[in-house]
């Protein structure tokens, strides 16, 4: 935890994102700006509250914040969230209120939010299907989930099965096939999976299923 509270600074510069895109994804990966377009255009006509899980300095969420958008953002590292705050003041953000909670209890009510994303962490989290039913749980009925992480491409070292073994084993990271992904969203109580794939870097929405 205090390695990612001193990250939190260098997470949104050239020191970060391009080197874990480049390295995990492959040369043709897409770059952030590409990937934070990517991801927030499938909640872009969502309206009202946008919940931003391990959220960091907000780099997904402040994207999207407006004055028909409230985005919450959640993560567990003070550092990320007192850098989202100061990125919010800088910029003028409006819209934008950050929280510390952990995926498994989120602090929320049952269906209080109309969309939620989870941008470069599903794949750490211990239980997969543990997080995305909580996600499920306080994103309304129809409520779309839009999500970056890895799977298992064609480029990039989480191409190579050992690598993603020891990544597992070593330090919890997830690589997912479509499948797999697929049956975790379905066992959480979201459908309409649906993924794009660019070397091993995974993006995708799903939707939340009705009561």
């Amino acid at each position: 935890m205090r390695f990612i509270d001193r990250m939190a600074r260098i997470y949104e510069t050239r020191l970060w994102y391009p080197i874990v895109l480049n390295l995990y994804g492959g040369f043709h990966s897409p770059s952030l700006a590409q990937l934070g377009s990517t991801v927030t255009q499938k909640v872009q006509s969502t309206e009202g509250r946008v919940l931003d899980i391990a959220c960091g300095p907000g780099t997904f969420g402040r994207r999207i914040a407006s004055p028909s958008k409230e985005v919450f953002g959640i993560d567990v590292s003070m550092g990320m969230l007192r850098q989202g705050a100061a990125y919010i003041t800088k910029e003028g953000t409006p819209n934008v209120h950050f929280a510390r909670a952990r995926v498994e209890a989120l602090p929320f009510e049952d269906g209080i939010f109309d969309a939620a994303l989870c941008c470069g962490s599903l794949h750490l989290f211990a239980d997969t299907v543990v997080a995305l039913c909580e996600m499920a749980r306080v994103v309304k009925p129809g409520g779309i989930l839009s999500v970056f992480t890895f799977g298992a491409g064609r480029s990039g070292i989480l191409k190579f099965r050992r690598v993603r073994e020891w990544s597992l084993s070593h330090h919890g990271l997830h690589v997912f096939d479509l499948p797999e992904m697929e049956q975790h969203l379905t066992a959480s109580g979201f459908k309409d999976f649906q993924p794009e794939i660019s070397g091993s870097i995974l993006t995708f929405s799903a939707r939340k299923q009705a009561a």
